[in-house]
């Protein structure tokens, strides 16, 4: 079994006022990526909207992080949304739900500890509930107040080191990316830039 976490970042835009009365939400999305963005039209959306952390260009990240923070000092703001897609042989089994940030990593890091306690991600909604029985990390997807999106399994098994293998890796994935936010922190008046976006809870 091949388990991998991807970080999947869901890119803020500018609202533009000529495309408010577009109906088609795909094609409006397509248009707001392409004119805030100059390489991210070229990549393949997951999720409908989620992008591959990993493949946003330097000059996008910048053009992220100040649409996002926008006029807030940046200790201020929240981390990026988004959040973790978990992958099983290749296939995308869960990905990141409504307003989920990508500072959930500290909530799949609580797995390192192999005597966690059963959990839930505490922004998103609807949320996956993570516990371990036995060898194996069981992930309930119980949609019954709010559907996930897309449909989703309602009970995921993951054996365990495998995953904590995934989760050690992502952070290591992590860390270079922290590198190239860390490269404005001057303009941010912060120490650390990733800090704010990625890491802070």
């Amino acid at each position: 079994m091949k388990i991998e976490l991807v970080p999947l970042i869901e890119l803020p835009t500018f609202k533009f006022p000529d495309l408010n009365e577009m109906t088609d939400s795909d094609e409006k999305n397509r248009l707001l990526i392409e004119r805030n963005y100059s390489d991210v039209k070229n990549l393949k959306p997951f999720n409908e909207h989620q992008y591959k952390l990993s493949e946003i260009s330097d000059s996008d990240l910048k053009k992220a992080i100040e649409l996002h923070v926008s006029d807030l000092p940046i200790t201020e703001s929240c981390a990026f949304f988004g959040g973790y897609g978990l992958k099983i042989n290749n296939e995308f089994v869960l990905f990141p739900q409504c307003c989920g940030l990508l500072s959930e990593i500290n909530d799949w890091k609580k797995m390192l500890n192999v005597n966690f306690e059963p959990f839930y991600l505490p922004e998103c909604h609807p949320s996956p509930k993570f516990k371990k029985v036995g060898n194996e990390v069981v992930i309930e997807c119980d949609s019954t107040h709010e559907d996930f999106y897309p449909k989703t399994k309602s009970v995921i098994k993951v054996n365990y080191e495998s995953l904590i293998s995934a989760i050690n890796n992502v952070c290591i994935e992590l860390e270079e990316i922290s590198k190239k936010l860390d490269t404005f922190n001057s303009e941010y008046e912060t120490e650390s830039v990733a800090d704010n976006l990625i890491w802070k809870e």
